[in-house]
């Protein structure tokens, strides 16, 4: 038995790809907007979600397997009291070359993303938190590492014990790419350290 070729075969491999970015998105909405956070009332017995977070600021690098060179970036972030959402904004400061050839003028990328805190009794213990993180991404250029404005953007974090002050340390890994819905799409990969008060 051959396997169908031809217009038949094509189409609905096309389908198969093109199902792909509508239920992407769906579950992406899904997971920022309608998992359920935990509301805890404020010092003055009301009940407030985003507006008692955490401000952070901080600094950063890209990284690249392939001869680029990467940019330093400066970080702002905020993330609820909870730490479930976060949005923030991302100023990658000089241009990413590779081997000379521009790939990407200094921009702007502001995102917002929904956490999640993974529980092992090793790390529990330790005071550090570790985290992961999805959400969406704008970016205010394309080049020739993201062919889109809106991307996607994930995180790999670390929260680390808090001070006396009561603010914290974080480090995270964080990924910004449009999941190939626009070429090009080599995404951009980078580090972040940010102080969190």
């Amino acid at each position: 038995m051959t396997k169908p070729i031809g217009p038949i075969y094509r189409n609905r491999k096309l389908l198969g790809a093109a199902a792909i970015v509508p239920a992407l998105t769906v579950a992406l909405a899904i997971l920022l907007f309608v998992t359920p956070c935990e509301v805890v009332a404020d010092s003055t017995g009301s009940d407030s979600l985003f507006l008692d977070g955490h401000f952070a600021v901080g600094a950063g690098m890209t990284y690249q397997y392939d001869g680029s060179k990467g940019t330093t970036l400066g970080v702002a972030t905020w993330s609820t009291h909870d730490d479930h959402y976060e949005l923030a904004a991302f100023r990658f400061l000089t241009a990413q070359t590779r081997f000379g050839s521009a790939l990407a003028e200094p921009n702007w990328v502001f995102e917002a993303s929904r956490r999640w805190r993974l529980h092992w009794s090793l790390i529990d213990r330790s005071g550090v938190e570790l985290f992961i993180g999805g959400g969406a991404a704008y970016k205010t250029k394309t080049d020739d590492l993201n062919g889109s404005n809106l991307n996607f953007a994930e995180q790999l974090g670390w929260r680390f014990p808090k001070q006396a002050s009561g603010h914290r340390l974080e480090f995270a890994i964080r990924h910004v790419s449009n999941a190939g819905i626009k070429k090009p799409n080599r995404g951009e990969d980078f580090l972040t350290l940010a102080y969190v008060f």
